[in-house]
């Protein structure tokens, strides 16, 4: 069978129809922008969903950002955390931008970026103020989170011991940004004496979690006993192995801060 050849005129003609369909298939649509305090809610991790006359779900949208839809009246009903907002007679028309504007929320961010400028993704968990400090949230660091205004207990599993704020204000129409920076070792120096004399060539330290028996570094008899350790509250336990003077000795209360440097001495007599 021989292939049926259509004149150029013929072509052009349908190609022109196929571009006018095209066109009048775009103009049936429109669009929804939520728009949730600016540049501090675009992003956050909140979907709205939209709720047709129908009673069907026709999409869902994230703060800063558009979905298209069929002209017509829809819901848009927003969970947050403790709440919800529920915008009606959301009207959608053919080739039209609706944008909704919500002011009335709260947004909470933890920040945990390294030194290369990446957020580790640290778990978070965010509770109530008030005993027994029930579980309100939890997501990774770096997410945004939209909430209630309230005011919430925040901690982020970053090491050592992971980190807390407290009595976090979420306020209407504000953004919360708790930023963790860069955890740096301190330097500590634990140096043993007798007599006011360096003992350290007959004394082992060993560094505990302050108020308890978890050894994190320890060091043998030697010139000094010198340790990198991470920001937090330690104990240093002598060991005197002169015979001379105490047995041991427990040093408690040993706070570091990020990149501190700290001497403790501890004398044996």
């Amino acid at each position: 069978m021989r292939p049926i050849r259509l004149p150029a005129t013929t072509i052009a003609l349908l190609g022109a129809v196929s571009i006018v369909v095209a066109i009048a298939g775009a103009a049936q649509t429109g669009n929804l922008k939520l728009d949730v305090l600016g540049e501090e809610g675009a992003g956050a991790k909140n979907p709205a969903h939209l709720i047709a006359a129908n009673g069907k779900e026709a999409g869902q949208v994230t703060p800063g950002s558009s979905v298209a839809l069929p002209p017509g009246e829809y819901k848009l009903v927003m969970p947050i955390i403790g709440g919800q907002i529920v915008k009606d007679g959301v009207q959608i028309e053919a080739g039209r931008t609706h944008t909704v504007m919500i002011e009335n929320v709260a947004v909470l961010q933890v920040s945990a970026k390294d030194k290369t400028g990446v957020d580790p993704g640290f778990g978070v968990t965010v509770t109530t103020t008030d005993i027994p400090h029930a579980k309100v949230a939890s997501f990774i660091s770096g997410d945004k989170y939209l909430f209630a205004p309230s005011e919430v207990d925040v901690h982020v599993d970053a090491p050592p011991q992971g980190y807390d704020w407290h009595a976090v204000q979420l306020a209407p129409g504000r953004h919360a940004l708790l930023t963790l920076n860069e955890v740096v070792k301190a330097d500590l120096v634990v140096q043993t004496v007798m007599s006011k004399i360096p003992f350290d060539n007959s004394t082992r330290v060993v560094i505990l979690r302050a108020g308890t028996q978890t050894k994190v570094a320890e060091s043998d008899p030697g010139s000094e006993h010198r340790f990198k350790l991470d920001p937090g509250d330690y104990d240093a336990y002598v060991e005197n192995r002169s015979g001379k003077g105490k047995p041991y000795v427990t040093s408690a209360g040993i706070h570091l801060d990020s990149g501190a440097k700290v001497e403790r001495t501890v004398p044996l007599d």
